[in-house]
């Protein structure tokens, strides 16, 4: 135990069980931090013991029933035990609690005294009950959040405690509690779990306590190329299942982007839809399981957008890319920093990852000069906003990652912005952006400006821009946030 070992010793024949027959009626509700949402299928439980719940939808739980068999920590050979008018138990560490009450055999309270121990190892504590009393009943040993019962069969008050056999028989049938004895008295702790999600454990007083809301926070997880989804996120892209399955993904989670146009500029829309395609992983180039998302190779710059059909407010992103350049038919990464776009170099690219449709997260080619920042237009920038703080990028060929946390813009009722957007965003495990008040500058529908929505309350999906050049997506996902003020800076 992380507090106080203790364990049974069996003495004089008579075996000392473990168990509690208390009766339990704990319920609660369970949330996680992000949303704020209910958590269904965590699993809670009494701490040691067998009494355990799963939450429903709504995340809550309800644990009625008998907790048996509190044994949750390491068991050693030393104690607790009673011997010379004394109890003697084990410690880890000096100054941990341990609780003692003595019950009487109809499970009336005789005493209730709580000891701490005074050194690590082995500690003796005086338990008597009331003086010149003879006493037959029961102890129970708590701390740490688990209990034992023994059965004491003949306690004389003026020498002590002491075992007695009875004849030597002793009585197996009685070495838990009595259920009335312990009505009123219960307390302990209670461990709540849920993959994805940090345990958390959570201390009750009584056994009909209201636990009310129980919130689960996340691990910390890795902000850079790889990340996982992490708990309630939906998957928009995945890339790990192989051709078929991606397919299946981009047809049900995507749609071809096409604004409130008309005529010629509708006309364009719909002549270059449809050149986002299902490509090999460059990073494993021999594996038919990886495959991504190739934004390629419409000349028809930014009117081959892909937007997600499932939209987002508040939010938490992560967007794995790789540049690779002019198209190259054997699918080669063109190598060097080609920033300039007039004449286009052949490791030239152009992309970007719009958050709601409407703020831009730049994706194009720039120097791998770490002491050459980019601008506000360049990788790594919230477009016509704000440049990044650094230059982290990685050569043509290489997966990056943005990890994005992203609070929507407020609206009142008549459709009037209350607040801007406000956007954090971590570029290859490095924050590059903390809490921006985004603008939305470089949004708008025109016929030299394909950027994305307007601004306004109607909420879209992410986009992912087509600029006529070789770039891959995959482990793209994202998680529905609710966030009450305007704070961004949140790795989840």
């Amino acid at each position: 135990m992380s507090h106080l070992r203790i364990a049974l010793l069996i003495l004089f024949g008579l075996g000392l069980g473990l168990g509690n027959s208390q009766t339990y009626n704990l319920k609660g509700r369970v949330l996680e931090k992000a949303g704020m949402k209910p958590v269904p299928g965590a699993l809670v439980q009494v701490a040691g013991g067998s009494l355990k719940a799963t939450t429903d939808t709504a995340g809550r739980f309800t644990l009625s029933g008998t907790a048996t068999a509190l044994s949750g920590v390491p068991i050693a050979l030393s104690a607790p035990r009673f011997r010379d008018g004394a109890l003697w138990v084990e410690a880890a560490a000096p100054g941990q609690s341990v609780r003692v009450e003595l019950f009487g055999l109809s499970g009336q309270a005789v005493s209730d005294r709580l000891y701490a121990t005074a050194e690590a190892g082995v500690n003796r504590m005086d338990v008597l009950p009331p003086k010149g009393t003879d006493f037959s009943g029961f102890a129970r040993i708590t701390t740490g959040g688990a209990s034992w019962v023994m059965r004491i069969l003949s306690l004389r008050g003026p020498e002590g405690l002491h075992w007695s056999t009875a004849s030597g028989a002793p009585d197996q049938g009685s070495r838990a509690l009595p259920v009335a004895a312990l009505a009123k008295a219960a307390s302990g702790n209670v461990d709540v779990t849920c993959d994805k999600l940090l345990k958390k454990t959570v201390a009750f007083a009584a056994d009909d306590a209201d636990l009310g809301d129980i919130v689960l926070d996340y691990p910390a997880r890795k902000l850079d190329v790889g990340a996982p989804a992490i708990y309630g996120a939906y998957v928009l892209f995945d890339g790990g299942k192989g051709k078929a399955a991606a397919q299946a993904e981009l047809k049900a989670n995507w749609k071809d982007w096409i604004p409130a146009v008309t005529g010629a500029e509708l006309a364009k829309y719909t002549a270059a839809r449809d050149q986002f395609k299902i490509a090999k992983d460059p990073e494993f180039p021999a594996d038919t399981n990886r495959v991504t998302l190739q934004s390629c190779c419409s000349q028809l710059w930014g009117y081959d957008d892909i937007q997600a059909i499932r939209t987002h407010g508040d939010a938490q992103l992560h967007v794995e890319f790789m540049g690779m350049g002019e198209y190259d038919a054997n699918e080669n990464a063109n190598a060097g920093d080609a920033i300039d776009e007039s004449p286009r170099k052949p490791g030239y690219y152009n992309s970007g990852v719009y958050l709601q449709s409407r703020y831009e997260i730049q994706v194009r080619a720039f120097s791998q000069d770490k002491n050459t920042l980019p601008g506000n237009h360049d990788l790594g920038g919230i477009v016509d906003d704000y440049a990044p703080t650094a230059n982290v990028n990685r050569p043509n060929g290489k997966w990056q990652a943005y990890d994005i946390t992203f609070r929507s813009a407020r609206y009142d009722n008549a459709g009037k912005k209350l607040e801007d957007a406000f956007i954090s965003v971590w570029w290859n495990g490095v924050q590059v952006h903390k809490n921006r008040q985004a603008h939305g500058s470089a949004t708008g529908i025109g016929a030299d400006q394909h950027s994305g929505e307007p601004l306004g309350p109607t909420l879209f999906g992410l986009k992912l821009q087509s600029e006529g050049s070789d770039v891959r997506y995959r482990n793209i996902w994202a998680k529905d946030l609710n966030l009450a003020t305007a704070e961004t800076n949140l790795g989840y």
